[in-house]
């Protein structure tokens, strides 16, 4: 005599106990939250997350959705649970949130579905707070070592600013923000959020043009029970600068860069690379930049010196040919005045990048 098992609720054959159908009848595939909460930032659109603001990518229904997502929960033994949510927009700041699921119970398809109510609060992120209330932690302080830097220094500084600013934010810097920037004598400074922000354009101007970085710092009061200081950050920017030719170590030199508080420039005569020291480099004759070259035409030459025709006078002058300089008669070549000779210039992609 064969046994056959049955449902106890419903008497269908089941092999385990009660059946699919009427497992399904008792069982809360979905489980919702009666309401759902989204924080925004009505000045700059970020949002906050578990006690942390964010910027936001998304639209408003898409946080919502993700909002709703993260707070539902799907019965353990669904198979292939697929869920749907539709937000519907009833006024400025209340959402109301329909969730379908469908998935596999045992053999048998299976959906439910249910209704979430959303608000959206409106709340003022820490960050646009503090830029509202004027509120910093350093000052980048730009400065020249012998008067006050080139306008085209004191731009392409601004330049790298903005650039930090945006790069310490993407990294999660939220309080990454330039409160002001102001024209000083001597160059300008830079009125910052964060003190890591700081820390990150002074490395990225001294990197561009070299100098020196120095901190200092200020106790302005307490927050929490803790020391607040406001820290102080002055770049002092090299008298020379890229593409300077100078005298030093017995010759002519051009400038080619900066790593830390070395010089890093070029041999005129044969493109050696060689590096000089702070104090080299504070001593060193600056002759002129090759940015204000200007441009001749050889007329004859041999191996050490060249025969140019001087644009001003139209009289042709001698002057010492760079090794690396390869010109024929009848070619450009650029040079600067220094004491009533010309300085001829290699070309500027031998030797390293300004």
């Amino acid at each position: 005599m064969t046994l056959v098992s049955v449902c106890p609720k419903c008497g269908e054959p089941s092999p385990l106990g009660l059946c699919d159908r009427c497992r399904l009848e008792m069982a809360t595939l979905l489980e919702c939250p009666d309401h759902v909460e989204v924080t925004l930032c009505p000045v700059c659109g970020s949002y906050l997350v578990r006690g942390r603001w964010q910027e936001a990518q998304v639209s408003v229904e898409d946080l919502i959705s993700n909002a709703v997502a993260e707070e539902i929960g799907i019965h353990q033994n669904l198979s292939d649970p697929q869920v749907d949510l539709s937000v519907h927009k009833k006024n400025a700041t209340q959402f109301q949130v329909a969730v379908h699921l469908t998935g596999t119970f045992g053999e048998l398809p299976a959906e439910e579905e249910c209704i979430v109510a959303a608000t959206v609060r409106r709340a003022t992120c820490e960050r646009c707070s503090r830029m509202a209330g004027n509120y910093y932690e350093a000052i980048v302080q730009v400065r020249g070592s012998a008067g006050a830097p080139a306008s085209e220094e004191l731009a392409e500084s601004r330049k790298i600013a903005n650039a930090q600013t945006e790069s310490c934010f993407g990294r999660g810097d939220r309080l990454s923000f330039i409160q002001e920037t102001k024209d000083v004598k001597g160059g300008i400074d830079l009125v910052l959020g964060s003190t890591q922000q700081g820390r990150s354009i002074a490395r990225a101007i001294q990197e561009r043009f070299g100098g020196s970085v120095q901190e200092s710092y200020k106790l302005v009061g307490m927050r929490d029970g803790k020391n607040v200081y406001r820290t102080s950050i002055l770049v002092r920017l090299p008298r020379l600068k890229s593409g300077d030719l100078i005298r030093a170590k017995g010759s002519y030199l051009e400038v080619r860069g900066f790593e830390g508080k070395r010089t890093r420039c070029t041999f005129l005569r044969d493109g050696a690379s060689v590096y000089l020291s702070e104090e080299d480099a504070e001593d060193a004759l600056v002759v002129g930049n090759r940015s204000s070259a200007e441009r001749g035409v050889v007329v004859a030459g041999d191996r050490d010196v060249l025969e140019v025709l001087d644009p001003e006078s139209y009289r042709t002058v001698s002057a010492s040919r760079p090794s690396i300089l390869e010109a024929n008669p009848g070619d450009e070549v650029e040079f600067l005045r220094f004491r009533g000779d010309l300085i001829l210039l290699p070309p500027r992609d031998e030797g390293g990048s300004c």
